[in-house]
């Protein structure tokens, strides 16, 4: 038998309901979604001619093991090197690298295929919200050619944005037909795309407080149905985010840096950062004053942070205040709040994470509906305004659409990445310059590399991977005696740690191999074969810390030690010099 308060809510939404035909039997909508999906096209065709940028391309994709072994097995179900579990997102890495390896065409195309899905879907759901065609078109374009949209479409890394955006979106229209149909099949289908959009993203633990707000908006019967409803989900998310901390991530990552907001703010402190934060994210929306892969991290608290946290303050309680007389103000607001709020505050896992503008991929849907909503409101209440509303509708789609059209470049490579932060923030973001470093080091331009992470080091002190990287181009041009200093830098740095390989650590057994090539370089073999056995012990499958130590051993005479290294070696695939091992006989 039908729910009855599943009947009284169709009657009470009768207006609702018939939002929920297709949309397509509209006037004009073919028209309006064609033109969306063709403008939103033409905006972002430049990202198709992007490359790879060494911004965790390397480590989701191009070096990654089990993307290139098409591992899929263990893109499931092992721990992940990259502290993140987007196995889905990983998942069609592998496949696209089977189809084409590393050229990267393929993998924007597909990014941008999946923005211009979710932007249909955005189009929709501004429909079934009870928004009008063209509406529902101006807010799906403003949705879409968002300068801030840049980022998840052309980093390829950020696929994890428009997949989990892709799946998150479907399950909110899934469970709107579940309100009009009570039909159970469509809320397990709202579930099932709940699970797929959180094997995505982890930012979709947010979409049950989406569904308890869609409840609201349409003013469904508060019953225990409903709670037992969103229990599910709520025990869903707080599942796969236990499962993350302790099973799927190797290392959760905890900055020693003292200058990481973590480090340098206590509680309250971040706290205020937060809603400065937000209120900035509210701010671009409207003016995309910049756009930047990274942004400087403040040293100490401003005027201006106390002024966006009160601002968030003021927005958040005028946005309870308006709830009955604006109802669609309030949806807008909080949905954006509640999708942008896990990351208002994310200092404890990472110190570059500040105002990324990733972030509000699917936080700014509210922001759109809330703008969108507003302005066919003021054009049917004046209709004298509908072509001066239009106008600038037409207006901000235009500057939007330029300032997206020259920020794609910027994605090309990492030279052009990390130059362009420089530029906008010379000598303030360390990040940038050891990035940088790192490219220009791939690329041979060893001195330009070098300037790059002093650069890095003298910005950050306590930059690691900046004195492993600056180590690393003095050993390769035989600056032994300043590689030392770096290593022995990072080790200062790097504190006390288990040598005893508990835990496999690549960078710190790098380190201590490299120092164990200097000491031998120096001919004090001894003090290497301690480096070697620490750096062996912490990653056991380098080929080149077992040949390294055998010629160590072959020095101090210990020929049998130095037979075994070898024959590891070559069990793990390396060659060695078959002059040497005529040495061992």
């Amino acid at each position: 038998m039908r729910d009855t308060s599943s009947y009284t809510f169709r009657v009470k939404n009768d207006f609702f309901i018939r939002q929920q035909e297709n949309i397509f039997q509209e006037k004009h909508s073919w028209l309006v979604f064609l033109l969306v999906m063709v403008i939103t096209a033409a905006v972002f065709a430049g990202s198709l001619k992007l490359g790879w940028t060494n911004w965790d391309d390397n480590f989701y994709v191009y070096k990654n093991p089990v993307v290139r072994q098409a591992d899929f097995c263990g893109i499931f179900t092992k721990p992940a090197a990259y502290n993140t579990y987007n196995p889905l997102v990983v998942a069609s890495f592998a496949l696209e690298w089977k189809l084409v390896g590393d050229r990267p065409f393929l993998y924007h195309l597909d990014n941008l295929i999946l923005h211009l899905l979710c932007t249909a879907l955005v189009l929709i759901f501004f429909r079934r919200m009870g928004i009008s065609i063209w509406w529902s078109g101006f807010g799906a374009l403003l949705f879409s050619i968002h300068p801030l949209r840049v980022e998840s479409v052309a980093w390829i890394t950020e696929r994890k944005d428009v997949l989990y955006g892709f799946f998150y979106l479907l399950a909110l229209l899934a469970y709107i037909r579940y309100l009009v149909s009570g039909k159970a099949g469509y809320f397990l289908l709202t579930f099932v795309l709940f699970v797929l959009s959180l094997l995505s993203k982890g930012q979709a633990v947010a979409l049950p407080f989406s569904l308890v707000l869609l409840d609201w908006y349409f003013e469904r019967k508060f019953a225990w149905k409903a709670v037992m409803e969103k229990a599910l989900f709520f025990a869903f998310a707080l599942l796969i985010g236990l499962l993350g901390t302790t099973f799927f991530f190797q290392n959760v990552y905890t900055t020693k840096d003292s200058g990481a907001i973590v480090n340098a703010f206590n509680f309250f402190e971040q706290t205020v950062l937060a809603g400065y934060a937000y209120a900035i994210y509210i701010l671009k929306f409207f003016v995309p004053y910049v756009t930047s892969p990274l942004y400087p991290v403040p040293r100490v608290l401003q005027t201006g942070h106390w002024v966006g946290a009160a601002t968030a303050i003021f927005i958040l309680v005028w946005a309870l205040a308006v709830r009955r007389r604006y109802r669609f103000v309030t949806f807008g607001l909080l949905f954006f709040t509640f999708n942008i709020l896990f990351l208002l505050m994310p200092f404890l896992a990472n110190d570059t994470a500040y105002l990324n503008d990733r972030y509000i991929f699917m936080a700014y849907v509210g922001l759109v509906f809330a703008a969108a909503f507003s302005m066919q409101k003021l054009a049917e209440g004046h209709p004298d305004r509908r072509i001066p509303l239009a106008a600038g509708a037409v207006a901000a789609l235009l500057i939007f659409s330029v300032l997206t059209i020259r920020y794609i470049p910027v994605w090309q490579n990492s030279e052009t990445l990390w130059t362009s932060v420089i530029e906008k923030y010379p000598r303030k973001i360390s990040m940038a310059y050891l990035n940088r470093g790192n490219d220009r080091h791939e690329q041979n331009r060893r001195e330009q590399a070098i300037e790059d992470y002093t650069v890095a080091i003298d910005l950050n002190p306590q930059s690691l991977m900046a004195y492993h990287n600056r180590g690393l181009v003095y050993l390769t041009t035989h600056h032994f005696d300043r590689a030392l200093q770096d290593y022995n830098r990072y080790l200062a740095l790097r504190g006390p740690y288990d040598a005893g390989g508990s835990e496999v650590d690549i960078p710190l057994s790098n380190v201590l191999g490299n120092r164990g090539l200097i000491f031998a370089q120096w001919g004090q073999y001894g003090q290497a074969l301690l480096d070697y056995d620490a750096a062996i012990k912490l990653n056991p499958d380098n080929a080149n810390h077992y040949l390294n130590r055998a010629v160590a051993y072959y020095q101090l005479g210990r020929k049998n030690e130095a037979k075994r290294d070898i024959q590891t070696t070559e069990r793990m695939g390396f060659t060695v010099d078959p002059s040497f091992k005529e040495l061992l006989q």
